[in-house]
């Protein structure tokens, strides 16, 4: 639930930012003059849009990577014992039984309020965000492409709507 906060933060603010950029508002269409000065316009509301949905949810991000990847590298683990074990000659051994195996250690992160202790007293804040530039370079350019065609699409159709419109207009027949 708490992943769809990134949404909820950069839909509205992309909204706020492509009205004080462009001057378009919601609902509104684009005349022909707006056009050619707007991309620049939308490609930075975007790209604030999603800078600061992507910095004020990444705690968040780091939180699950670290406990999905816990996880995971303890199933690993519980694998590649079981496959040596069976290597080993170990075949009527039930799995963990009485192996020369050390025991495996204890979960560093038993959870989200105590993996956000953990990362905050061994890492500091600075640990919510490790990794933040990384995944900035990697989101910023994908959702700017995204939008900016949804935006280019969404004009074009606009455009089609109204020649189409302008073209029932002079042939005389009723418009819808």
């Amino acid at each position: 639930m708490l992943g769809l906060t990134h949404v909820a933060i950069q839909f509205p603010l992309y909204e706020v930012f492509k009205e004080k950029f462009t001057g378009i508002g919601v609902g509104m269409n684009e005349t022909e003059e707006d056009r050619s000065h707007h991309f620049y316009g939308l490609a930075l509301a975007v790209f604030l849009s999603k800078v600061c949905a992507s910095t004020a949810t990444y705690p968040h991000e780091v939180v699950r990577t670290r406990l999905q990847t816990q996880q995971r590298s303890i199933s690993d683990t519980t694998a590649s014992n079981v496959a040596s074990s069976r290597s080993n000659g170990d075949h009527g051994r039930p799995p963990g039984a009485a192996t020369s195996h050390k025991p495996t250690k204890s979960l560093p992160y038993r959870g989200t309020i105590q993996t956000c202790k953990t990362i905050l007293l061994e890492e500091g804040w600075r640990g919510f965000y490790a990794g933040l530039g990384t995944n900035l370079i990697r989101a910023v350019p994908s959702a700017m492409t995204t939008i900016l065609t949804f935006e280019y699409l969404k004009k074009s159709m606009n455009h089609l709507q109204r020649e189409g419109q302008d073209r029932l207009e002079l042939s005389g027949k009723p418009v819808a």
